[in-house]
């Protein structure tokens, strides 16, 4: 739980800066790529990250084949974590997507399009997180391949 907080919690601190910085620059891109293009992201790095947890699984299946005694439990509950915050994401994303665009939301405060962006980012981040965090799971196996052999 503790871990799961640092990590979210730098992935805000990233975006806080990502977002602050364009703003100093005066630049919209940030926003505007999120806003027109962060829910078919998600969607396609869903789709990277279930194929490559299923080569991941398959890895898995065959190693315990080889080794009873390996327990994998921990990895294959990460791995339906991973799947759920990846569905979390995008169901954000849509519902920050939606608040970006309501003059009403934008109307009660000031800076409600520099929050909204800020959250934006920081699900992009996360995003880019899970996807580095299941492309490593691969290169663990592989290792341990090799030491096995």
């Amino acid at each position: 739980m503790l871990s799961s907080l640092k990590e979210y919690s730098f992935y805000l601190v990233v975006s806080i800066f990502l977002v602050v910085g364009s703003l100093i620059m005066k630049s919209d891109f940030l926003a505007r790529f999120l806003l027109s293009n962060l829910v078919t992201l998600l969607v396609a790095l869903l789709a990277i990250n279930t194929t490559t947890s299923s080569v991941v699984m398959t890895k898995l299946k065959e190693i315990s084949d080889k080794k009873p005694k390996a327990n994998f439990s921990a990895t294959i509950l990460e791995l339906k974590k991973s799947m759920t915050e990846q569905i979390a994401y995008v169901s954000m994303a849509i519902f920050f997507s939606i608040l970006a665009e309501s003059v009403t939301i934008l109307s009660w405060f000031e800076y409600a399009s520099t929050l909204i962006a800020i959250l934006l980012t920081t699900i992009f981040v996360a995003a880019l997180g899970t996807l580095y965090d299941t492309g490593r799971s691969i290169f663990v196996i592989l290792s341990f391949e090799n030491k096995s052999d």
